[in-house]
């Protein structure tokens, strides 16, 4: 597993923005810290990938303004900046300078919006309370990996590149006492919304539910099950968690994403339960069916026998052809019916399908390396 490393002192109490009810404006060594914190960003971002959705981020942005106190607002604090990272793991955080970025993974797994309020309010405490800043002050050791096995895209762009604001607001945290903070000031902020506290901590619940199938992939602090343990018990969230907000299309549509992800990395239990959820609300979804059948294609890969072997491989081709059904236009679903077959030594099939698929998106980005295997398959 990785392992970050960051010691700090007893971090000092430093006036939160717009307690005093005066114009705010960052100390010297704050402005510093904000420098830093921007660069990180501009590493993390040339690193990893952005979910590209504009209604989502509005969604979230939507969020965000609704939680931010009035005080910090009149203060002129800084003004929060949202950004949805392409990664499957357990992870919000915000920079000192207001920049938030939230995982997709997040956003597949937390089920209502008061739920991911109280998630995105911890985050947006840290900033009004100064956070970064206090701990800096104790003079942060260098973040240091002292061994990985698997790292996610996000962490492997933070600890891999040393960003040292990023890791202590998404990896290492602030320490008890000021993480106590932002859990208080979260509470109050969702229930300054409109939302009830107590059923908005019961995210903590709904984060840790699946957390023994996710493996050491979860590097940061949501992925914590100690983490997410004593924020449950501070709210008292133990009892039943509500049911879930219905998915819409977008929210429909970053779920199997998140899917796809979770299977490129063998997390088949997460994927097929995410993919379940989706076909739930949209049994016509024919893309959640083209990945369902790569979910099938991928453990024939790794059956213990045989039959278990042939069962799954029946299952993609069932997948595959039900998303060709559903939408006669997917081209994907011919080339990943040619792997199949492949797989399975149908040379002739799997030649049939993939020229189909280059028939049909002749300008897919990987055209010109499927073309190579339909030559080789043809000789």
């Amino acid at each position: 597993m990785a392992l970050a490393l960051v010691l700090y002192a007893c971090a000092a109490r430093i006036p939160p923005i717009g307690a005093d009810g005066r114009v705010f404006a960052p100390e010297p060594d704050e402005q510093r810290l904000w420098a830093r914190a921007e660069k990180d960003a501009t590493v993390l971002l040339e690193r990893v990938r952005r979910y590209d959705d504009a209604a989502l981020v509005a969604r979230l942005t939507g969020l965000v303004e609704r939680l931010t106190p009035d005080g910090v607002r009149a203060a002129g604090g800084p003004v929060p900046r949202v950004t949805v990272l392409r990664d499957p793991t357990l992870a919000a955080f915000a920079l000192p300078d207001g920049r938030v970025f939230v995982h997709t993974g997040l956003l597949a797994v937390v089920e209502r919006d008061d739920q991911l309020a109280l998630v995105l309010a911890r985050e947006l405490a840290h900033v009004y309370r100064r956070h970064a800043l206090a701990v800096w002050r104790e003079e942060v050791a260098p973040v240091r990996v002292v061994s990985v096995a698997a790292l996610g895209p996000t962490a492997a762009a933070i600890l891999g590149a040393n960003l040292r604001v990023a890791a202590l607001a998404a990896v290492t945290g602030y320490g008890d006492r000021l993480e106590a903070e932002a859990d208080a000031d979260a509470r109050d902020a969702v229930a300054r919304a409109g939302w009830d506290p107590r059923e908005a901590a019961k995210v903590w619940t709904v984060l840790a539910r699946d957390l023994p199938g996710r493996g050491p992939l979860e590097t940061f602090l949501l992925g914590n099950p100690t983490w997410l343990e004593a924020r449950g018990a501070t709210a008292g969230a133990t009892e039943a968690v509500a049911p879930s907000d219905p998915l819409d299309a977008g929210r429909r549509a970053l779920v199997r994403d998140n899917a796809a992800d979770d299977l490129r990395r063998g997390r088949f239990a997460l994927a097929r339960r995410q993919l379940d959820r989706v076909l739930a609300v949209a049994p016509d979804d024919a893309l959640a069916y083209l990945v369902y059948g790569d979910l099938h294609r991928l453990q024939a890969q790794q059956a213990p026998t045989p039959d278990a072997r042939d069962a799954e491989v029946r299952q993609a081709r069932a997948r595959y052809t039900r998303a060709l059904a559903l939408d006669p236009t997917l081209a994907e679903a011919h080339r990943q019916l040619g792997l199949l077959a492949y797989q399975q030594q149908n040379l002739g099939r799997a030649r049939a399908e993939l020229e189909e698929y280059l028939r049909r998106a002749p300008t897919a980005p990987d055209a010109a390396r499927v073309g190579e295997y339909v030559r080789e398959l043809g000789r």
